[in-house]
């Protein structure tokens, strides 16, 4: 089964299609033609604050640079009071650490002449 199209009813096809397509890019620039003639009225209606925007821009990166500078040196103090703290507590840990040992030490000492003091005098203990 064959379809046989004349080669009028073909260029009748090929022309209809062809002024659609022209129709609908002359539609298409006309929308777009109005979008910029709206952008163009917005841009001079807020023009002086565009402008003033603008003129701002520099300022707004210099207070920008000025926080990250001040930040970088207030997390720089942190990071060296955190240092100072750590260096005093391992500090103390040692001294406490050295000083139980002196304390078990003396307490061994104490103890061993409590003990050998207990057992020159028998309390308690009958002959």
């Amino acid at each position: 089964m064959s379809i046989t199209i004349s080669y009028e009813v073909a260029n009748f096809i090929m022309y209809t299609l062809g002024a659609a397509l022209i129709v609908v890019i002359i539609i298409t620039f006309i929308n777009l033609n109005k979008f910029i003639k709206r952008m163009d009225r917005l841009v001079e209606k807020n023009e002086n604050n565009i402008n003033k925007t603008a003129d701002t821009i520099p300022d707004i990166v210099k207070n920008v640079n000025d926080v990250t500078l001040g930040v970088k040196q207030s997390v720089d103090k942190v990071g060296d009071a955190i240092e100072a703290v750590e260096t005093s507590v391992c500090d103390t840990i040692l001294a406490v650490s050295e000083g139980t040992e002196g304390l078990f030490d003396f307490v061994g000492i104490a103890g061993e002449v409590i003990n050998t003091l207990l057992k020159m005098f028998p309390f308690g203990k009958r002959k």
